[in-house]
């Protein structure tokens, strides 16, 4: 029988983005972080082994940069047996969001699930980083104001927390208040307060008036008297929180890889969809979330409601997201955002008739 995958958690502390064309020299020299051991967990029983047959299982090194529901087809992949009946050996580490761009650049993992717009800002420093998957085309947050805020009008001459300048809560926290007629750059403050659990700290204590937060926090901070203003998700914009990214010379000697990736990626979506119960069994796993209500709520917006079946890339998000940089990085004028992604792997996955195979023509 092929043992299952072995899990390694990091906790990396973050850094900001704009740091990232120095640490881009820099990390290459730098020793990879040691892995810390797996918490030996209790995992759901897992699907079937690869069958007798089967392809040979290629390691894979894997990292994911959030702990929330809209990361699970990632966990559901491994704790499943999808991805090993897709011939992957997978090792999967949880690694900060900051930490994922150089993490791959280093060669310490193979494949990260993090920000798309930290490994755009990376391939205009000069890596070779490809984004070739979205797991998280949409905007899972809602804009939370604290008790005494009531609209958008109240936070003007606020201070409002973003995770880094240029991070994915630093575009959506922008784009919220966009369409709640604000002007981001003239009616708040920004403040760096680093990860979302950082973020929901200051907004509980009074020291910033509002943040993006994600499940389960908006349903704990309303039970305190917090106010949504905006449920991004709601919105329908597309968006690039969470991609799938290699190194272009490492996707070019492992094709097959990727493209058993983003198959097993796929079948895993479906999988959350339609076993809710196991799914809710590995979010609560991961999260370490004890109350069943808030994982049940997280399913049904991040899982039932919003992840896509197949998560193509958005070619016109990235061009978005360039022409936002132009300002303060004159080497996204011009840039053609065809050269941040490879969009091969989703196209050949829904030309070979995949999702017909899971969902049935519709």
């Amino acid at each position: 029988m092929t043992s299952r995958p072995r899990l390694r958690r990091q906790l990396v502390s973050g850094i900001g983005v704009a740091a990232l064309a120095g640490l881009l020299l820099a990390v290459a020299c730098a020793p990879a972080p040691a892995p810390t051991p797996a918490d030996g967990a209790a995992r759901p029983a897992a699907g079937a082994a690869p069958a007798a047959g089967a392809p040979a299982q290629t390691r894979v090194r894997i990292a994911y940069a959030d702990l929330a529901p809209a990361q699970s087809p990632v966990w559901i992949g491994y704790e499943s047996g999808i991805f090993a009946r897709h011939g992957l050996d997978v090792e999967l580490s949880y690694i900060a969001s900051a930490q994922t761009v150089p993490a791959v650049v280093s060669g310490e993992v193979d494949v990260a699930f993090g920000g798309a717009y930290a490994a755009m800002s990376s391939r205009l420093a000069g890596s070779d980083l490809l984004i070739f998957y979205a797991l998280v085309n949409w905007y899972p947050y809602e804009l939370m104001a604290r008790p005494g805020i009531e609209t958008a009008a109240d936070l003007r001459g606020e201070r409002v927390a973003v995770s880094r300048f240029g991070s994915s809560s630093d575009v959506a926290t922008r784009l919220a208040l966009q369409h709640l007629g604000l002007d981001p750059e003239r009616d708040v403050t920004f403040v760096q307060m680093g990860s979302l659990t950082e973020r929901t700290a200051a907004m509980r204590t009074g020291a910033i008036a509002a943040g993006l937060v994600g499940q389960p926090e908006p349903r704990r901070l309303r039970q305190m008297g917090f106010k949504s203003l905006l449920d991004l998700a709601a919105l329908g914009d597309e968006a690039m929180i969470n991609t799938g990214f290699a190194s272009a010379s490492w996707m070019r000697a492992n094709e097959p890889t990727v493209q058993a990736l983003v198959d097993g990626l796929i079948e895993s979506v479906h999988f959350a969809k339609t076993n809710r119960e196991f799914t809710e069994r590995v979010i609560a796993q991961y999260t370490k979330w004890d109350d069943p209500d808030e994982v049940a709520e997280a399913y049904d917006h991040d899982i039932a409601r919003n992840l896509p079946r197949v998560g193509h890339p958005s070619l016109e998000e990235g061009r978005k997201y360039l022409v936002s940089q132009v300002p303060t990085d004159p080497r996204a004028a011009g840039a053609d955002p065809a050269e941040f992604f490879d969009l091969r792997f989703t196209e050949r996955a829904v030309a070979s008739g995949l999702v017909e195979r899971l969902y049935g023509r519709q």
